[in-house]
């Protein structure tokens, strides 16, 4: 079978080294000039699942993930303690991409640089290739090029909202060694400033990693004000930028109930496959690059013809596998990051303060998962919450209605059937949405 990967974004790389060590066709067109010109010059929280159950080495570098500090909009602190020899892995973006790329060239990929990726070539119902310095025909196409992918124009494949993007900034500062010590030295803020999004201040050695990040874009006004309050308050943020300093568009909302067509399969963040309360999809990519593999190795295995293989129907077994697998607690923690955010500053200042999460929850979420709450814990969240019921119904009312999220998010057909398959997204989004 010929594919053609527009994008060498994590699952794109990874989905390259999977299916031509298979003995696929692969290309690889990726805009950016080079690999090492494609600004990937921090570090993102992984899971160690995303290495241990894939083979892949962790990359130089890597190191538990820190505990977080959490700054409610009133200011109070809520800390996490996690066993670190569990938690994530932060892992430097620029190092994994090299160890990806790297094992899809040896596989046989074949990588382009320098070249954009504008659009899909459409012929009898059917992606047959893509527009790239002229048409480029494959039997199948994998769209990694982002949030706002231009390759599902003429498709029948989900699109975000403009209050489903989340827009960060994000800077590596040169730490001002002459201030005081932080005493948290990783501070996420949340809902920053009464504002829809987050900001942090995390103390990295000699350095201070910055994020912004607000939903649906961040103004260069709304971008210095929040700044300047992050450099009041963490004084060890210096002048000078080391490196960063741009703004990244970030897909935060639930995987798309619609990331496949007849030679078409979305991946990565053109899938919406980010967790949607922290914006970091590396793992989810990863697994589900195996997965698309997986799906199509079966399919020709079973002597389907590439046709036949690349075909909806077919890579229909791909989103279900996907979303059996963690799309559907990602679907539930959308559906509490809507409500987070629409609650006021005094109830998320409340809540984070009191005992009603705990820090099993509060890990829970620092890790992007729903959060489970047995007969027992319910009513010793209402004993610490006696104070605030309102405000207790209104988590208890989010919490219930994420677990049905989740349990309708993992009721997704078994097999495709466009009416079914309507039907089902229609109910996704109705009870995401409804928060």
């Amino acid at each position: 079978m010929k594919i053609i990967v527009a994008g060498a974004g994590i699952g794109g790389l990874r989905f390259a080294a999977k299916a031509a060590t298979a003995g696929h066709e692969v290309e690889v067109y990726e805009r950016a000039e080079s690999l090492s010109s494609m600004r990937y010059d921090w570090h993102d929280d992984v899971s160690r699942a995303a290495f241990s159950g894939t083979g892949i080495a962790v990359p130089p570098g890597s190191f538990p993930k820190k505990n977080w500090s959490f700054v409610a909009p009133d200011g109070g602190i809520r800390r996490m303690y996690e066993d670190l020899s569990e938690s994530d892995l932060s892992v430097w973006r620029g190092a994994l991409n090299e160890e990806l790329a790297a094992a899809a060239t040896d596989a046989g990929a074949k990588l382009h640089f320098g070249i954009t990726v504008e659009g899909t070539v459409l012929a009898d119902g059917r992606v047959r290739g893509v527009i790239a310095g002229g048409e480029k025909y494959a039997d199948l196409v994998v769209d990694s090029t982002g949030a706002e992918s231009r390759l599902k124009e003429g498709l029948d494949i989900d699109r975000p909202e403009k209050g489903e993007i989340f827009f960060a900034y994000r800077a590596f500062y040169e730490k001002d060694v002459s201030a005081p010590e932080a005493e948290h030295t990783n501070k996420v803020y949340l809902k920053h400033l009464g504002e829809n999004g987050i900001s942090w201040a995390i103390q990295d050695g000699d350095q201070v990693d910055v994020l912004i990040g607000r939903l649906g874009g961040l103004d260069k006004a709304t971008l210095e004000n929040a700044l300047n309050a992050l450099k009041a308050d963490n004084p060890t943020i210096g002048k000078k930028i080391l490196s960063g300093g741009g703004v990244y568009k970030i897909p935060v909302r639930y995987p798309a109930a619609k990331m496949v067509a007849n030679g078409y399969a979305a991946i990565g963040d053109a899938a919406f496959m980010t967790i949607p309360m922290l914006g970091s999809g590396i793992a989810s990519s990863i697994v589900a690059a195996d997965m698309l593999s997986e799906c199509i190795n079966s399919a020709t295995n079973a002597g389907e013809s590439a046709e036949e293989a690349s075909a909806v129907e077919s890579l229909w077994n791909y989103e279900v596998a996907f979303y059996k697998n963690m799309g559907a607690s990602h679907v539930g923690v959308d559906l509490m990051k809507r409500a987070v955010l629409k609650m006021s500053n005094e109830d998320l200042s409340w809540m984070l303060a009191s005992k009603v999460l705990t820090n099993d929850d509060i890990c829970l979420l620092a890790k992007g998962r729903p959060i489970y709450i047995s007969p027992i814990g319910a009513a010793e969240k209402a004993i610490n919450g006696i104070t605030k019921l309102p405000t207790l119904l209104k988590v208890n009312n989010m919490l219930t209605a994420s677990h049905r999220a989740i349990r309708i998010a993992r009721a997704i057909p078994g097999r495709y059937d466009r009416e079914k398959v309507q039907i089902w997204s229609e109910k996704l989004r109705k009870i995401v949405t409804k928060f």
